[in-house]
């Protein structure tokens, strides 16, 4: 079966996650992820995306895994495209995951509203953002608009990309997690600074407290608020970021989702290396105290 998952860079953090799944008379139909939404709707088909004349092709190259389509002169040396393939080995290397070779497609429009005009054309029901990730069952592709917070959203964007070459079932709040700590340039180590002053800021007024098993419940990014991925991010920083016991399980649990999707979550996991979740929420408290000043 087709299906397509959408991630849309606006300005919350993060990205909505879609899916486009066909009935069986091919038609397509509009769903959140995993969860079925209130009033699906029909959208363009798939893989037919992927031949549409409206497309970036200008400039057309290949830079590592990523095959570049723009609108506008583009060369394969600008430093940001060499910022996105180096990312590969740099997400390869800090999560012990092997490299691909699946291709992973940039349609860069040079006008944001030429981008936004193509996203009203072929997904119609998207509220307008300013790139998004789709994924088939055979094709990885970013859609971006080229404006000034273009290296953000094409880090987060092609980090989606590179993950879901390797890892196919990669739980949702992870998924976005790894996203938010690789969108940062590669000096932040990973901090995301603002990220940290929001919880910090929510720890203060008593209105949040750190709860893995509340992120592994969500299945519908719809219902993802500023604080899930906030704390996405932070649950991921705190596992690469602290200790290597701690990355080391990240890095397990990643493997085994590579050969099997249904693997124990991370939060069994951690019951068991670090003890009860009281004992990871108060460990948690206290990373987003350090980090938030």
């Amino acid at each position: 079966m087709w299906f397509v998952c959408l991630s849309l860079a606006g300005t919350l953090a993060g990205c909505a996650h879609t899916l486009v799944t066909f009935d069986a008379n091919g038609r397509p139909t509009l769903w959140q992820r995993f969860d079925q939404s209130s009033g699906a709707a029909e959208t363009v088909g798939l893989p037919g995306i992927f031949a549409a004349a409206d497309l970036p092709k200008r400039t057309e190259r290949r830079v590592g895994q990523l095959q570049i389509h723009a609108d506008f002169p583009l060369a394969g040396q600008h430093r940001l495209i060499r910022e996105l393939d180096n990312l590969r080995v740099s997400i390869s290397q800090q999560l012990d995951l092997p490299i691909s070779d699946e291709p992973i497609h940039l349609y860069l429009f040079a006008d944001l509203e030429d981008y936004q005009a193509f996203v009203r054309r072929h997904f119609p029901q998207f509220p307008a953002r300013r790139a998004c990730f789709v994924e088939t069952d055979t094709t990885l592709a970013v859609f971006a608009a080229w404006q000034e917070r273009i290296a953000e959203d094409l880090r987060h964007e092609t980090t989606h990309g590179y993950l879901h070459a390797v890892v196919p079932g990669l739980p949702l709040w992870l998924d976005e997690g790894l996203a938010e700590f690789f969108e940062l340039p590669e000096a932040s180590a990973g901090l995301h600074k603002r990220h940290a002053a929001h919880l910090a800021g929510r720890l203060l007024e008593g209105t949040w407290q750190p709860q893995l098993e509340r992120l592994e419940a969500l299945e519908d990014a719809a219902a993802m608020s500023q604080d899930h991925y906030a704390e996405a991010w932070c649950w991921v920083h705190w596992l690469l970021r602290t200790t290597p016991e701690r990355h080391r399980l990240l890095e397990d649990y990643l493997s085994d989702l590579r050969h099997d999707p249904a693997a124990a979550p991370l939060s069994v996991r951690l019951r068991e290396t670090e003890g009860p979740p009281t004992v990871t929420t108060a460990a948690v408290r206290q990373h987003v105290e350090q980090i938030g000043k």
